[in-house]
């Protein structure tokens, strides 16, 4: 019976990220080398220009190196998580955070449910507008520790924050990142189809709010399913339900409180008016938490010793970013992206327009394994399907949806994106159970997504 279990056993997430690696080094063996021009202005890449080049094959040190390749390219995003990491840190040790939670948990209580909700729905809206791409990161946090003070786990709180911004930001109808750059090179207005996707966000929020909801009557009737069962949970979020009714908090408590509410007012107005990118968010984190240390009474010495303990609890969550960026290196070096993406697009001309639109949103579904910046495939891809579109009578405006559902729905999905794989470190869930939970969701999408582009081509939009 113990090596049942044992051959059961998910690979650890470092170790099928490797494999991953090891496995994209493989296909340079495999798949030809090629590129597209790209025009030096507008970095787009020029249709009808894909051509073959020498190949560079990525040997055994290339999988290696990829991994210190990986790291110095993710350096930012990796400062941002150690950062958080230590700002939480020092917050909880003023504690601020365990006096606040108290008093959200008697605030909503008898609520839970309907704070998910609200939540969910807040950050899906944050996530149409592009706010909540990157910047949801810092949010984590946040989210695992209000999730448990509510009585819930730290997928709840991870759900509430990425999921709903992601809800939100997946079929995103002012997402100037995706949707946004798609249209302008297609030729659209900025704001076209702006009310189709109004809907399609309204639909997508709500079922991803349905598929958390289960997922917290399933825990509650048997705390045994959840991704992150632990025995100590439940007791945890008991303790705090026990602070509720007297949660006081000190002058120098509030202030902190003050500091937090600011940090994330200005990540927010300097991603919207000053085009703040992760390193900006980092520096705002470090200032918070070594701020509140001051602020909170801390002193010098023990404000930076809490710091230190914050960042090395999110060594995990800051590699696992690493271990993603590797997968992307070896297939940028072995130059085969372009390639992938050329046959890709080769089909869709050869079916019916209502057929080829549904093979464009499947390429896009693919192409964001190897592409998972949605700025970096709108950028790649569009050019592309464009023409490809007008030549097989597919609307430009269904060309356009078909990028965005493909870029969108596997954000959530791909172990080459950054970002989930930072979140999912830091709220402590595994990627191989995450993706397990997940995956009826996802295809749940790709068919609301197949239906859209179908009946979109079929009307003529």
């Amino acid at each position: 019976m113990a090596v049942q279990n044992k051959a059961l056993k998910l690979p650890h997430t470092f170790a099928l990220m490797f494999v991953l690696t090891a496995v994209m080094a493989t296909l340079t063996w495999i798949i030809p080398a090629g590129v597209y021009d790209v025009d030096p202005q507008t970095k787009r890449v020029i249709a009808d220009s894909y051509h073959q080049v020498a190949s560079n094959p990525q040997g055994l040190w290339d999988i290696f190196n990829a991994v210190t390749k990986g790291m110095i390219q993710s350096a930012v995003m990796m400062s941002m998580v150690f950062f958080i990491g230590g700002a939480v840190e020092v917050i909880e040790q003023t504690g601020t955070i365990r006096a606040g939670m108290g008093r959200i948990v008697g605030m909503l209580k008898g609520k839970e449910i309907w704070a998910v909700v609200v939540i969910m729905i807040v950050m899906s809206i944050g996530g149409a507008v592009g706010v909540f791409a990157n910047p949801v990161i810092a949010l984590i946090p946040v989210g695992v520790l209000l999730a448990k003070s509510l009585g819930y786990d730290a997928v709840v709180g991870f759900a509430m924050m990425y999921l709903g911004s992601y809800a939100g930001f997946n079929v995103g109808w002012a997402n100037m990142f995706t949707v946004g750059i798609a249209n302008e090179i297609a030729g659209l207005p900025i704001t076209s189809g702006f009310n189709i996707r109004v809907v399609l966000h309204i639909l997508n929020i709500a079922l991803t709010i349905a598929f958390v909801l289960i997922y917290i009557r399933r825990i509650k009737k048997d705390p045994t399913k959840s991704l992150v069962y632990d025995p100590n949970a439940p007791a945890e979020a008991e303790d705090l339900g026990a602070l509720a009714a007297n949660a006081k908090m000190t002058w120098r408590q509030s202030v902190c409180a003050l500091i937090v509410a600011l940090s994330f007012g200005f990540i927010i107005y300097g991603s919207l008016n000053w085009k703040w990118g992760i390193s900006h968010y980092s520096t705002v984190f470090l200032i918070m938490g070594l701020t509140s240390g001051f602020v909170g009474g801390l002193g010098l010495n023990q404000t930076f010793k809490a710091f230190t303990k914050g960042m090395s609890g999110l060594t995990y969550a800051a590699f696992v970013i690493v271990f993603a960026r590797a997968i992307s290196v070896v297939m940028t070096d072995g130059k085969i992206i372009h390639t992938i993406v050329y046959y890709l697009s080769m089909p869709i001309g050869k079916v019916s327009a209502v057929v080829g639109a549904n093979l464009m949103f499947l390429a896009n579904v693919i192409i964001n394994f190897f592409i998972p910046s949605g700025s970096g495939q709108a950028v790649t891809v569009m050019p592309i399907m464009v023409p490809v579109a007008d030549l097989s009578n597919i609307s430009r405006q269904v060309a356009v949806q078909a990028f965005q559902f493909g870029d969108g729905f596997t954000n959530c999905f791909i172990p080459t994106s950054g970002v989930l794989m930072g979140v999912l470190g830091l709220a402590g869930i595994a990627y191989g159970k995450y993706v397990r939970w997940f995956l009826p969701m996802l295809l749940l999408q790709i068919l609301m997504g197949c239906a859209t582009v179908t009946l979109m081509q079929i009307f003529g939009w």
